[in-house]
């Protein structure tokens, strides 16, 4: 079985999605945590509705969720020369992410101007020495 890692990524376009219940949100972290490096998790329906205490029923409609609006891939292989499902792979789907929603960060990289970035920078460490820092403690 997979290891989590420490943290899950749970990013704005999904958790701001109006088509995902917040169960799939939280799904999809967690998909995030077990992701491998080519994004890739292999963990069942069964392994995360115990996990969440619900039923692996319950997990499928999260994850068909989450493929139908497309923050995630679902890729099933079959036992040889039968329908029975042998494993299922939920990968996630930045580029399907890119598509569905559009955000304001082009106009921002469009914006960014190392001069003057550079130019902030450099006013600031100028004047380092001009500020007093005080730390306060709380008893």
């Amino acid at each position: 079985m997979e290891k989590p890692s420490y943290y899950a990524i749970l990013p704005a376009n999904v958790r701001y999605a109006e088509t995902l219940t917040p169960n799939a949100k939280l799904l999809y972290a967690e998909i995030t945590a077990l992701a491998q490096k080519d994004g890739t998790c292999w963990a069942s329906n069964k392994y995360f509705a115990k996990l969440y205490n619900v039923t692996p029923e319950t997990v499928s409609r999260w994850v068909s969720v989450l493929v139908v609006n497309g923050f995630v891939l679902r890729q099933i292989t079959y036992l040889k020369g039968t329908k029975q499902i042998d494993k299922r792979y939920l990968q996630l789907n930045q580029e399907g992410i890119d598509k569905i929603i559009k955000t304001p960060i082009d106009k921002i990289v469009k914006d960014n101007n190392t001069s003057i970035n550079n130019t902030s920078i450099n006013n600031i460490s100028n004047r380092r020495n001009d500020f007093v820092f005080e730390v306060l403690t709380f008893d």
